[in-house]
C-alpha cells in the first residue's frame, strides 16, 4: 500500500484530489494536513482519510508516509514541498510548482539532493486529444513542427480570489493558466529549447496582477509559437486550444483532428464523439494522479518533473520582463 499525505484540504483537494485518491487501489490516504485543523478533520471525516494534522511534521512522526500531494495555495508551496522533501517524501505539487523561478530551483535542488521524485500537476497532459496529437507529432505524421498556437481564455473563479494576489500566487493569469500552455507547447516541441519571448500583458479588471498575457515565443531551431490567455477577454464561453503545423499537416485539440496532405487534396481524421467536457477534465486528473502513484513505486518514469518545471518558469519569468520592458527578453 502506498501511503499518501494529502497538504491543503481547500476546494481543488475537495473536489478533485481526494475523491480521487480516495478511489485509486493500492492508494491510501493515510492524512490531511492543514494549519486549519477543525477544517482538515471535517474534511477528513467526509473522506473516510483516518488522520488530520496541523503539520507536515507531525504527519510524518506519527505515520508512515511514502508521498505527498500538496494542494495549498501557491505561496505555501515551495516550504511545502521543502519540508516534505527533507523528510524523504516523494511530491507532487498542483500547479504552479512555486511562485518564481528561484523557488523552484529551491525544489529541483533539494530533491536531487535526496534523490526523490518531484512531480508538477499538469492534468492536461493527460488529456485523451493531448495524448493523441502528441502521439502523432512525436511519430512524425505532420513533419517538423515549425508553428503553435495555444490559448486559454476562461473567467476569472470567484472561489480563487487568492490568484490575484501577487505574494500569494506570484503573478496573475500567466500563472493561473499560461503555465499550463507553456507546459503544452513545450511538451509538442519536445527538445526545442525557448530561446527569446516578446510578451505584452493586460490590466484590464485587475489591479496588482495582469488578466490578459499576448506573447510570441521563438525557439532555437527557428520554429515559433504564439500564446493568448486572459481572465478578461469578452468571450461567452471558455477557450481552450493547441494548433500545431508542421511540414506535412497539422494537428488540433479541443476537440483532436488530424489534417495531413494527400495528393492535391487533404485527409482528416478526427476524434470520435467527445466525452462531456466535465468527465475529461475528471479522466485527466485521475490519470496524472495514478501515473504520480505507480511513478513513485517505481512501475514507470515520472513526467512533468521539477526539472521541467524550472524551464517552464524560466519562460514566465522572461514574459514578465518583456511586459514591464517592452522588448524582446532572450532566455540565457
Amino acid at each position: 500500500m502506498t501511503n499518501i499525505l494529502l497538504v491543503g484540504a481547500g476546494n481543488i483537494a475537495q473536489s478533485i484530489h481526494l475523491p480521487i485518491l480516495t478511489s485509486i487501489a493500492g492508494v491510501q490516504v493515510i492524512g490531511i494536513v492543514d494549519k486549519q485543523i477543525a477544517k482538515a478533520k471535517i474534511v477528513a471525516e467526509k473522506y473516510g482519510v483516518p488522520n488530520a494534522y496541523r503539520s507536515i511534521a507531525e504527519a510524518v512522526k506519527q505515520a508512515e508516509v511514502h508521498g505527498a500531494v500538496i494542494t495549498s495555495s501557491t505561496d505555501a508551496h515551495a516550504e511545502n514541498a521543502l519540508e516534505c522533501i527533507a523528510a524523504g517524501l516523494h511530491v507532487f505539487i498542483e500547479r504552479p510548482a512555486a511562485r518564481t523561478l528561484a523557488e523552484t530551483q529551491q525544489i529541483q535542488n533539494a530533491a536531487a539532493d535526496k534523490d526523490v521524485q518531484v512531480m508538477i500537476g499538469m492534468n492536461h497532459r493527460f488529456r485523451p486529444d493531448v495524448v493523441r496529437m502528441k502521439n502523432a507529432v512525436s511519430r512524425g505524421e505532420i513533419g517538423q513542427v515549425f508553428y503553435a498556437k495555444v490559448g486559454w481564455v476562461k473567467q476569472r473563479s470567484n472561489d480563487a480570489r487568492w490568484s490575484s494576489v501577487v505574494d500569494k500566487s506570484g503573478g496573475g493569469v500567466l500563472m493561473d493558466l499560461g503555465v499550463s500552455l507553456i507546459d503544452l507547447m513545450l511538451h509538442v516541441f519536445e527538445k526545442d529549447r525557448v530561446r527569446s519571448v516578446v510578451a505584452n500583458s493586460y490590466h484590464h479588471e485587475t489591479k496588482s496582477v495582469e488578466d490578459i498575457v499576448i506573447s510570441m515565443i521563438q525557439f532555437e531551431s527557428g520554429s515559433v509559437a504564439t500564446l493568448e490567455t486572459s481572465w478578461s477577454l469578452m468571450r461567452a464561453e471558455d477557450l481552450f486550444y493547441c494548433n500545431v503545423f508542421g511540414k506535412k499537416g497539422s494537428a488540433y485539440i479541443n476537440p483532436y483532428k488530424l489534417v495531413k496532405r494527400v495528393g492535391s487534396g487533404f485527409t482528416t481524421t478526427q476524434s470520435p464523439q467527445q466525452k462531456p467536457q466535465a468527465s475529461a477534465y475528471r479522466k485527466s486528473y485521475e490519470a496524472e494522479l495514478k501515473h504520480f502513484a505507480s511513478s513513485i513505486r517505481g512501475i514507470i518514469p515520472l513526467v512533468s518533473t521539477i526539472d521541467e518545471a524550472v524551464e517552464r518558469m524560466k519562460v514566465i519569468e522572461a514574459m514578465y520582463a518583456s511586459a514591464e520592458l517592452n522588448r524582446e527578453i532572450v532566455i540565457p
